[in-house]
């Protein structure tokens, strides 16, 4: 979100993941160790028949709370949201977040923000709450709110590399490109190299005008094989316009 756990996503480089061999369930391995395999290789897939299988012969919160996350994980939003439904009468955080989360990636802004208020009533120093709160504020191209959502998530103990990130995805839509990479540098070089946060990073760089050091940067981190017609494409590369678009 990314906006990390939802933070904000700059679509401006695209990352090629490589598919991981996953394991079959055909061994006869008990349920905690498949999950374990599972797990370990994100096997997403394997772990929701897991989950539902388990969910289907004895009702279990737990079971049915990792059964809506896996759904997140795996992009099916709306089967998240329906198998989060029954938890949220227990008024539980973790489940308001991810629902929160589910209604971000669907693009119903307002209704996450709504969630927000609901966990910020219960918690009023909330972090997460804050921070989902702008991630769904500034998506919705209410960035002076939002950043005040992430200084006040910030405030209240966010990961810094979730909070500056965020606040420079708002900086970077605001043109201040140079803010921007004032707060990811420090970031970067003491050693986090999330890759939105490395993307946003290289993207304040080029549009600030510090092509020697993008150059650096992508060469280092072995992101493009023609770094110069990247570089190009990013220095057009206008934001006002994918707002507005």
């Amino acid at each position: 979100m990314a906006f990390h756990h939802k933070n904000i996503g700059l679509c401006v480089i695209v990352l090629l993941l490589s598919a991981c061999a996953w394991f079959k369930d055909s061994t006869g391995l008990t349920s905690s160790l498949q999950e374990d395999i599972y797990i370990k290789t994100k096997n997403y897939a394997d772990l929701i028949s897991l989950y539902r299988n388990e969910l289907k012969n004895n009702e279990d919160k737990k079971v049915r709370f990792k059964l809506a996350k896996l759904y997140y994980l795996d992009g099916d939003y709306r089967s998240s949201l329906l198998y989060l439904e029954p938890l949220l009468k227990d008024q539980e955080l973790p489940v308001y977040h991810l629902q929160a989360q589910n209604l971000i990636s669907m693009k119903n802004y307002n209704i996450a923000i709504n969630v927000c208020a609901k966990i910020l009533k219960i918690d009023h120093k909330n972090a997460e709450a804050y921070n989902l709160q702008g991630v769904a504020q500034s998506l919705s191209g209410r960035l002076s709110d939002a950043k005040r959502s992430f200084i006040t998530a910030r405030q209240f103990f966010i990961a810094d590399e979730t909070a500056n990130n965020n606040l420079a995805m708002v900086s970077l839509m605001n043109q201040e490109y140079k803010d921007a990479v004032n707060l990811l540098l420090p970031l970067y070089v003491n050693g986090h190299k999330h890759p939105q946060l490395v993307h946003n990073l290289i993207f304040g760089l080029v549009k600030s005008g510090d092509l020697y050091h993008a150059r650096l940067i992508l060469e280092k981190e072995k992101i493009s094989g023609d770094i110069d017609t990247l570089l190009g494409a990013l220095e057009r590369v206008d934001l006002l316009e994918l707002r507005r678009g």
